[in-house]
């Protein structure tokens, strides 16, 4: 299995990725206003839309932890799971862009694109393959209605 590196530990590399892109171009940047406010939104939906997930885990008492989804004892699919199969993933990756809206930097996207690309790569796939085996046609059924990401 690929997972190697928690996803927490992915937002953190992402997040310095963000800020060190910030610090060695600070002259390429935007500023409008509400910038803030809207940064502020974007981050506190993205922990609404993660801690959704982990109390959708905790309810149905299945695992929340990352590295080891052959030990998911349930296939979570309603309330926040009903519009993303990600929830926690999707609420880090908003966490990101509210930081990316507050610096206003657009080269700093790189660190979002990272985040997305790896997370995808080594996070979600193979999660994925271990639900397929864990739950076999319901979890396709469920992957056939509901999207990755959003």
């Amino acid at each position: 299995m690929k997972l190697k590196i928690p996803p927490v530990v992915v937002l953190f590399l992402s997040l310095g990725i963000i800020f060190g892109i910030s610090i060695l171009f600070p002259s390429i940047s935007f500023r409008f206003e509400y910038q803030t406010f809207l940064s502020r939104v974007v981050l506190a939906l993205g922990v609404l839309v993660a801690f959704s997930g982990v109390i959708s885990f905790r309810l149905n008492g299945t695992t929340v932890d990352p590295t080891k989804p052959s030990k998911a004892t349930a296939l979570v699919t309603k309330g926040i799971y009903n519009y993303t199969r990600n929830p926690m993933y999707l609420g880090m990756a908003c966490i990101l862009a509210g930081g990316i809206l507050r610096i206003g930097n657009p080269l700093t996207i790189v660190g979002l694109a990272f985040f997305i690309w790896y997370l995808t790569r080594f996070q979600i796939k193979p999660e994925e393959n271990a639900l397929k085996e864990l739950f076999g046609e319901e979890y396709e059924d469920y992957c056939s209605r509901v999207r990755r990401w959003i």
